[in-house]
């Protein structure tokens, strides 16, 4: 018996979440306050304390500049503490601003050039881009990418009915054993029985299951795709003038694109064909109770063994690779904000820490290289999230500070004060939400 099976559930909840949320969070908190700290120190400010987490200090020592460098007992953050600050957030001292010496103002973040706090700001979330630039690289240097040809295998065949057994959208995967790759096979599989039981292996969600039924040809309905002039064995070359260099590329652009009518070039009996395809919305939960809307045509992917390959890139490539996937992060983010205002999306997809912890204990058990995937993810999320014109927050320092270039001076004692109020109240309300879908997923 192990030391992990001695402490029996909480053993296993220790070593697979706890553990591997502790390491992604540290790892994003940590470059993220190091990209504050070292273009602060870089201008000749003083750094007074580095802090993992917050509350009680567990450990921590003072460096020859004098800067206090801690690990506190709540490891959902950190921050970085100027000479001159009032606080964690960074809010100015103005009394004891106005009472430094000349040495001290040297010193001081607050007495800093416009220019030079706008860029001590800006770093830590520059430096989670960087990082999620710098996993991904490593990733596709290091251990590779699986590239799977954007190959159609079946066109998907789903249920249009409740009836006998079935849910509308249920995907036909084969019946009576043989693999269904297009209405039609599935039409011929029943009228062969005429009126019999048939067993219908089907996907349901997320789930895969089998149903015994009689089943009628008219509850079935042929996918976007079969409808568009796909068929088996098609290669995809690109979609809207980009070219396609695997199934996850396809993928990746269809999710995104419901509803939208995508120009696709597919190869077919070594001749070109253009199609037209409109994906259609496909809605559904994932296992914390998150709605998500994407886009799917109907088509699923080739398991020959010769459309698979894994590749490695040299590091100029990987590199240029890493800022495509720290982009891509970024758009959809972005996309999905945009949907939850317009309400094509769902804002039950918004989590905090419980949803990070149990979606960093899946990656841990499948792997570190997917450990790492999910780090550079959060750190794009957190980069973005500090961004945000949110008092508190260095997007909402960054709005201060253009104000003050705007109008020559900074804004009042009184102003600031207010607006980081007005962002503590706004940060914490986004903290409740996401907790309270995190409990709801759980529950759910």
């Amino acid at each position: 018996m192990n030391a992990v099976s001695a402490l029996g559930g909480w053993g296993q909840t220790l070593v697979w979440t706890i553990i591997p949320f502790l390491f992604v969070l540290t790892i994003v908190v940590f470059f993220h306050e190091l990209g504050h700290f070292w273009v602060a120190r870089r201008n000749g400010v003083r750094v007074e304390m580095f802090s993992i987490g917050f509350g009680r200090e567990l450990i921590g020592f003072n460096d020859r500049h004098g800067t206090r460098w801690k690990l506190c007992a709540i490891p959902l953050g950190g921050y970085v503490k100027f000479f001159g600050d009032a606080d964690a957030a960074s809010t100015p001292d103005f009394e004891t601003a106005a009472a430094m010496t000349a040495t001290e103002r040297s010193e001081s973040f607050f007495h800093k050039t416009l220019g030079q706090r706008a860029a001590i700001v800006a770093a830590g979330p520059i430096a989670n881009f960087i990082l999620a630039i710098v996993i991904f690289a490593g990733i596709f240097m290091l251990s590779g990418k699986m590239i799977l040809q954007p190959r159609v295998s079946n066109l998907v065949v789903s249920a249009q009915t409740d009836e006998g057994g079935f849910r509308r959208n249920d995907v036909i995967l084969s019946v009576d054993g043989q693999p269904m790759t297009s209405l039609d096979d599935v039409r011929r599989a029943i009228e062969a029985k005429s009126g019999q039981p048939l067993e219908f292996a089907l996907a349901r969600g997320m789930q895969q299951m089998k149903v015994q039924s009689a089943a009628d040809p008219a509850w079935f309905r042929s996918s976007v795709a079969e409808q568009a002039g796909f068929r088996p064995g098609d290669l995809v070359l690109s979609i809207d003038g980009r070219a396609i260099e695997s199934f996850s590329d396809m993928q990746r652009i269809v999710g995104a694109s419901a509803g939208q009518s995508l120009a696709i070039k597919v190869e077919r009996d070594g001749r070109q064909v253009d199609l037209a395809v409109t994906p259609a919305i496909f809605e559904f939960k994932d296992r914390f109770g998150g709605t998500h809307r994407i886009g799917r045509i109907g088509i699923s992917k080739s398991n020959e063994p010769g459309d698979t390959q894994f590749r490695r890139y040299d590091p100029f490539t990987a590199t240029w690779m890493g800022v495509k996937e720290t982009w891509f992060v970024i758009d959809r983010t972005f996309a999905y904000l945009g949907g939850v205002i317009m309400g094509t999306q769902s804002a039950d997809q918004l989590g905090g820490p419980i949803r990070i912890a149990q979606v960093s204990g899946e990656a841990a058990q499948i792997g570190f290289v997917a450990l790492l995937s999910l780090a550079a993810l959060i750190s794009v999320s957190i980069g973005l999230l500090n961004l945000f014109p949110i008092p508190m927050l260095d997007g909402g320092h960054l709005v201060f500070y253009a104000i003050e270039a705007i109008r020559g001076r900074p804004m009042s004692e009184q102003a600031q004060e207010v607006a980081f109020r007005f962002g503590l109240a706004l940060v914490l309300m986004l903290m409740i939400f996401a907790t309270w879908n995190d409990i709801r997923g759980l529950v759910g």
